[in-house]
């Protein structure tokens, strides 16, 4: 299921595990600045493979054919909580595509059920928790 965002040639993308190629391009497309610390491309390596044995739900944003920013949704053993993350490409940023993955992993938590998502946000580099059953009655 594709969304049209506002950015002409733009589209996010709910991604099966097949999207990891797509999403570990775009993490080693981050500059050093901007991945999370401690993140060289041998980190970056491991951690997909981890993400394919983890369950991931991956979402992408594409601009032009490219994942440009992504997010991705680990599922912790319980399958009730889950840990996100987003990153975004510089020369992306300020396109409204945080905001955009934000409400759509909010949006695929609420389909698998997830009860607690805590989303590390890279630009101001800090985490929050997102009830999911209190956003479904608010949101």
């Amino acid at each position: 299921m594709a969304t049209k965002l506002e950015l002409r040639g733009t589209e996010i993308r709910v991604l099966g595990p097949a999207g990891i190629e797509d999403y570990h391009a775009h993490l080693v497309r981050l500059d050093r600045n901007s991945r999370f610390p401690g993140t060289d491309d041998r980190a970056i390596d491991a951690h997909c493979l981890g993400l394919v044995s983890a369950g991931v739900i991956l979402v992408g944003v594409y601009v032009n054919g490219t994942m440009r920013a992504g997010a991705e949704i680990v599922p912790d053993r319980t399958a009730r909580r889950a840990d996100a993350a987003i990153t975004i490409e510089d020369g992306f940023h300020d396109r409204g595509f945080e905001r955009e993955l934000t409400e759509r992993i909010i949006d695929e938590a609420r389909r698998y059920h997830l009860h607690d998502l805590r989303v590390l946000e890279q630009s101001a580099m800090r985490s929050y928790r997102v009830p999911i059953a209190a956003y479904a009655a608010n949101g």
